[in-house]
């Protein structure tokens, strides 16, 4: 199974929105990804990570696996799922893209994990990274 744990931050909130991304499997990180996203939320961050992450496991040709997106963002991963109704209109167009990338995808899944388990240091030392990641974009 593929996991990808995506994070997405605004500092301040609203202020300068930071993703990040790593892809793994089995202990293994295969990709990763952290960048600026210009200005905005923490939410709208955590939703444009989302979308990184979805199209960098379609990049890395893993639409046909087994994948679980985690991130600590309830509120994302609840509209993602449809539990929660998308209210502010800046989240509507991110929310829109998220789901239609997901639809590329045989057996995906988003699912929130505590915030712990998303921060990069804790990841790799979870993952006990030995060995540069190979990129496969």
């Amino acid at each position: 199974m593929y996991i990808v744990k995506i994070n997405g931050s605004a500092t301040p909130n609203p202020g300068m929105r930071t993703i990040e991304i790593i892809v793994s499997e089995k202990n293994n990180i295969i990709d990763e990804i952290s960048k600026d996203m210009g200005s905005g939320t923490c939410h709208e961050a955590e939703y444009l990570a989302l979308i990184e992450g979805l199209k960098l496991a379609i990049a890395c040709e893993l639409t046909d696996s087994d994948i679980v997106f985690q991130s600590d963002n309830q509120l994302v991963v609840f509209q993602v799922n449809g539990m929660y109704q998308v209210s502010k209109d800046t989240l509507k167009p991110l929310n829109t893209e998220a789901r239609e990338l997901l639809s590329n995808f045989q057996s995906a899944r988003v699912e929130w994990v505590p915030k712990k388990r998303i921060f990069k240091a804790t990841v790799i030392k979870d993952l006990e990274y030995m060995e540069p990641p190979a990129s496969c974009a």
